[in-house]
């Protein structure tokens, strides 16, 4: 009878509890099995204000309209966002207890502008104020190249970045061209659960959530934190908070060494020491620690989570006094999605690099060389347009550099040495680090590249992949299938002379070779499929692996470290995108799961979607409708991500029966993210399409392309200084040999007659002499 009540109760609790979460929350993480409430959120159909008209309504703060703005008092103003009911799917009465909160734009430093002379200096904290500040919209991107509104696809289909603004999380063209030196705010999103009944948002039992800290980047040239939606991941009790920084000549532009600037203690008004973008991360981490308790952010739980070029930034931070080694520091976890320190572009490696990009640059805008003090003058002056777009033009021009004209510097203070030789030192933190990559991550600069060849056979390739649309980007085709091998080709060997390779005849037919599946090599599609991958090897994947090789083997002087290191490698295409068919899983396509995305529009119809994205996420809607394989990837994406930043543990319960394991030198093991329709294929179970990085489902794996990997970072550099390689001397055959012995025979003899002919006459002309005597 005792066990019969026992298991009575225990069934009603059961039931009471999911009764609990069914009537509070719409959707739980479910194919992860994580039922309890942190894995639940409610998926919203309103993104914007609950009332409207809400921009600009708290700068006249009528009370109608702000009452769901809950004020952040802070030293540099009183912060007015605006509210989202989550009690209700459509959030508009006033009785709920659940909201999102979120607050655009909060300054957290001074305009480093022209009129402030703060530009190509360190950022300084904005102005102490009370005043009531506008937290509503979203204020300018830092200034970048930008393609002018309405320009031609063929003028801007030769840049990456412009494919790469054009494909995911797209902003309307009115808001990509809004760019300013003023731009160094942050946005936050995050979770308040009141005991207020009025709508006031009078904050309830207080927690501490962990947080979430992103930045955006590419080539450390353009990348912007206004177009990425946190309102899924932060219902998961998670504030999250995205950060612009200065992009290009205006946070890496460095005119002096490390060697000058260990003798300078300031800055200075004729040199530029550059890492002004790290430096402006240091003071957005420094405000929100500061601020954190009035977000309801923990700030002993900060994770801070880079993207592309900015992960690139996030391992230098592992390495400086000023972040990660800093006592305490400003991060407890980092995840570097797509990039690293050792890739191409992750730091300057080369001392006189940094100068002579900076006077190419003042060559562009004008700018006088001759003295230091007047191209620093002339640059300050020149306008923000004037130098973005000059930086976008400034190029590689040194034999095997194999670098880009604007990252970090190695500058004797942020970066005290190569970033190699800490790593070698174990001169880092010692905290837990996810890295990871797609397997198509460089898709666009591949695509790029054949843009530039400007070949006719080459655009009668190009010109049926994509459907024009009426004020709008083209579409890819469905029925593309590949490029020929001419084609592809010409993108390698334009490639290798761009790195001044000796030989790049040569070099392309190795690199033919190294990319080619010679079990079908007449295959179009995979040919572009694999030279998609070689881009991304070289630019994103090896460097990548040499950053967990050192976090997974560094070994500090005095105590040995616990291995904290995991990386994973994204391979999963939407069935419905149609970039996936001509770009494969592409470089930006992982945040749209890691942010929720096919979450965030399952509520609404398509008038209300349209409109909600466009006016209140500021992003043109997807061009495809996200299936339940999509939004069975995001689940996934957002436990993993969710836990780790709560934990540092990203699969506390097995996933798929699955945990996730570390990433050490001995086997490289990598946690390969894919999804099918069905689950007999969740593993592929075939040894050759793992070593090519290919198949299916979740799974364990290990040493990924660590041939290819090896081949970019070791060969290839050594490579693009042979001299070519004529072709050697024959034997000389034997019939040959006896004609030329009775030419030498026969010229002897010749030259001898000619000696004795000579002295013959020479007798004669003297015995004339003398019988005229």
């Amino acid at each position: 009878m005792l066990i019969c009540t026992r298991f009575i109760r225990c069934i009603f609790h059961v039931l009471f509890y999911f009764g609990i979460v069914h009537a509070q929350y719409d959707h739980c993480l479910l194919p992860t099995g994580c039922q309890r409430d942190d894995c639940c959120f409610n998926t919203v159909a309103k993104t914007g204000p609950v009332c409207d008209p809400i921009p600009g309504c708290a700068a006249s703060f009528r009370p109608d309209c702000c009452r769901n703005a809950r004020p952040v008092y802070t030293d540099y103003g009183i912060m007015y966002g605006y509210a989202i009911l989550l009690d209700d799917p459509y959030g508009y009465h006033d009785h709920g207890s659940r909201y999102l909160e979120i607050w655009r734009s909060i300054p957290y430093a001074r305009p480093p502008t022209r009129a402030n002379s703060l530009r190509f200096r360190r950022p300084v904290p904005p102005v102490r104020s009370q005043e009531k500040y506008d937290a509503t919209y979203f204020r300018a991107s830092c200034a970048q190249p930008v393609a002018s509104p309405g320009a031609q696809f063929s003028t801007w289909a030769t840049s990456p970045h412009e494919w790469d603004k054009r494909i995911n999380f797209r902003q309307p063209e009115k808001l990509l061209a809004n760019t300013s030196e003023d731009c160094l705010y942050l946005n936050i999103y995050t979770l308040n659960e009141t005991d207020s009944t009025g709508g006031g948002l009078l904050p309830g039992q207080a927690r501490k959530l962990p947080i979430l800290v992103f930045f955006d980047g590419m080539d450390h040239l353009t990348g912007t934190a206004n177009r990425y939606p946190g309102h899924i991941l932060a219902q998961l009790g998670v504030v999250v908070i995205t950060v612009n920084y200065r992009l290009g000549p205006f946070g890496y532009l460095a005119t002096e060494s490390k060697y000058m600037r260990q003798a300078q203690t300031a800055e200075m008004d004729n040199a530029a020491f550059g890492n002004y973008g790290l430096w402006d991360q240091v003071r957005a981490l420094e405000f929100i620690k500061e601020n954190a308790r009035k977000f309801f952010g923990d700030p002993n739980q900060i994770t801070v989570v880079g993207h592309g070029s900015a992960a690139a930034d996030l391992s230098v931070h592992l390495l400086s006094r000023y972040s990660g080694l800093r006592k305490p520091p400003l991060f407890n976890r980092a995840i570097l999605l797509s990039g690293s320190d050792q890739m191409e572009g992750g730091f300057t490696r080369h001392s006189e690099e940094s100068a002579i990009y900076a006077k190419e640059l003042a060559r562009q805008v004008g700018c006088d060389l001759s003295k230091a003090d007047n191209m620093m003058a002339c640059l300050r002056s020149r306008s923000a347009v004037e130098i973005a777009t000059a930086a976008a033009e400034t190029r590689i021009h040194r034999p095997n550099w194999l670098t880009r004209p604007w990252s970090p510097t190695v500058d004797g203070d942020f970066i005290q040495n190569e970033p190699s030789a800490l790593w070698k030192l174990g001169k880092f933190a010692a905290i837990p680090v996810i890295g990871g990559l797609m397997v198509d991550d460089a898709a666009v600069h591949a695509l790029a590249s054949l843009f530039r060849l400007q070949d006719t056979t080459v655009n009668n390739e190009l010109q049926p992949i994509f459907k024009q649309r009426p004020h709008m980007i083209p579409i890819p085709s469905a029925d593309f299938a590949g490029f020929s091998e001419d084609a592809i080709s010409g993108g390698f060997n334009q490639m290798i002379r761009h790195d001044f390779a000796r030989d790049p005849i040569a070099m392309t037919k190795t690199l033919l070779f190294e990319y080619t599946d010679w079990s079908n090599s007449s295959d179009s599609y995979k040919r572009w499929s694999m030279y998609r991958q070689a881009w991304t090897d070289r630019l994103l994947g090896s460097g990548l692996i040499q950053t967990l090789r050192y976090l997974s083997n560094g070994t500090p002087s005095i105590f040995p470290r616990q291995n904290l290191t995991q990386m994973y490698v994204f391979a999963y295409r939407s069935p419905g995108d149609p970039w996936a068919r001509l770009l494969g899983a592409y470089g930006s396509s992982q945040l749209q799961y890691i942010f929720g995305i096919p979450r965030l529009t399952r509520l609404q119809r398509p008038d209300e979607f349209q409109q909600e994205w466009r006016e209140n996420l500021n992003l043109e809607p997807p061009d495809f409708q996200y299936t339940s394989l999509d939004r069975n990837m995001t689940d996934y994406m957002l436990y993993f991500i969710s836990n780790f930043v709560k934990s540092g543990n990203a699969t506390p319960i097995p996933v798929r029966n699955l945990t996730w394991d570390t990433y050490r030198p001995d086997n490289r093991t990598y946690l390969w993210l894919n999804l099918t329709s069905g689950y007999n294929q969740s593993r592929s179970h075939q040894p050759q399409l793992e070593q090519l990085g290919l198949g299916a489902g979740f799974d364990l794996r290990q040493n990924y392309k660590a041939y290819h990997y090896a081949y970019w970072k070791r060969l290839y550099p050594i490579q693009l200084t042979w001299l070519p390689r004529f072709t050697p001397p024959m034997p000389t055959p034997p019939y040959v040999v006896d004609y030329g012995t009775a030419t030498i025979s026969l010229s002897g003899i010749l030259v001898l007659l000619c000696i004795l002919t000579l002295a013959v006459l020479l007798l004669y002309c003297r015995k004339r002499r003398l019988l005229k005597k």
